[in-house]
């Protein structure tokens, strides 16, 4: 009689997992030991994509930073109503990348949600509020106080960030949003000085920022679900419709201009709209709001310096003094964010 033995069968023990649910560094060794592949060098690949994605995004914002900086002293030179001028600004890119736009919208539209459609909308309506606060506040402040003030916008995306998420605000974030508010205050106080009107541009600019950090958090989620130049089109389609309804509804003059004016309508329409714009726009598919808004804060100094160049206008000592409370307080919300993360 022959005894039947146990057979040891054997097993591979599968790696264990990490506490967040996906295999750690050693357990990804083990299993390109026994398999014979170089997993190492897939990752060394992502890692090389992810740094040459971010490389092109920097330059990207950087040509678009330059192109936004010029939209100030388009603005001043422009001899329009601010709303017409905003008008022109959003129409005319508007109408040149329509054709592009609507063709990419026509390859996706089985991908399109109703979601991120409504994003793209409020985008646009948030993008037509920034410009008409903005290039109203021009005509009645400084450039530099104009562009330091509407460049506050990592400080409310900061704050609609932590009303959403429900948590108190580390203590950093807090002390950037005093600094910028105090900033802002000293910038106010030296135009309170100077009139009425020139308070008014300061409190118009700081408008425009809230709205431009609307426009910003609301593209970033749209663009997750809706290809870039649908979205630009979308966008920039229901601005300049907002804002042509309001030329034509208050019946302000839209024509008979000089001929700087019209230079300046397409200046800012190609240099400052679609280079400046829509190169944030394309940076928002790899950078997050918040670091995109502050990339904006390089604004004001060229913004500043154009303005001295073009029109040999000066800095009050509020608004440097204002511009630097400013400035700190948004680099410790930098440093905040890069702690937090």
């Amino acid at each position: 009689m022959i005894e039947r033995m146990p057979v040891a069968h054997s097993r591979t023990t599968a790696p264990k997992a990490s506490p967040l649910g996906y295999p750690g560094r050693a357990d990804l060794d083990m299993m390109s030991s026994s398999c014979n592949c170089d997993l190492g060098s897939s990752t060394n690949m992502k890692i090389s994509a992810d740094a040459a994605g971010q490389s092109l995004g920097l330059v990207v914002l950087l040509a678009g930073l330059v192109g936004v900086s010029h939209g100030a002293i388009f603005a001043r030179a422009a001899d329009a109503h601010p709303i017409v001028i905003a008008a022109y600004r959003i129409g005319i890119a508007a109408l040149a990348i329509a054709p592009f736009a609507l063709h990419a919208a026509l390859r996706h539209r089985e991908t399109l949600t109703r979601r991120a459609v409504a994003q793209g909308i409020g985008a646009g309506i948030f993008l037509a509020l920034h410009f008409a606060t903005w290039i109203a506040s021009l005509s009645l402040t400084s450039i530099a106080n104009s562009v330091v003030l509407v460049t506050l916008n990592p400080i409310w995306i900061a704050i609609v960030a932590t009303l959403m998420t429900r948590r108190r605000p580390a203590s950093i974030l807090l002390a950037s949003i005093a600094l910028s508010v105090g900033g802002g205050l000293v910038i106010g106080w030296g135009s309170a000085g100077t009139g009425e009107g020139r308070l008014t541009g300061d409190m118009l600019a700081i408008v425009g920022g809230m709205c431009m950090s609307g426009y910003l958090l609301l593209g970033r989620e749209a663009l997750r679900d809706m290809p870039l130049m649908p979205y630009i089109g979308l966008c920039y389609g229901v601005a300049a419709l907002l804002l042509w309804t309001a030329v034509l509804g208050l019946g302000l003059p839209a024509a008979g201009f000089p001929a700087t004016t019209w230079q300046a309508f397409l200046g800012m329409a190609v240099l400052s709209q679609i280079l400046g714009h829509s190169s944030y726009n394309w940076a928002l598919r790899v950078f997050q709001p918040g670091f995109v808004a502050v990339f904006l804060l390089g604004e004001p100094v060229l913004a500043s310096a154009f303005g001295w160049i073009y029109f040999g206008e000066a800095l009050a000592a509020s608004t440097l003094a204002g511009g630097v409370l400013v400035l700190v307080g948004i680099g410790l919300g930098i440093a905040g964010e890069r702690r937090r993360v």
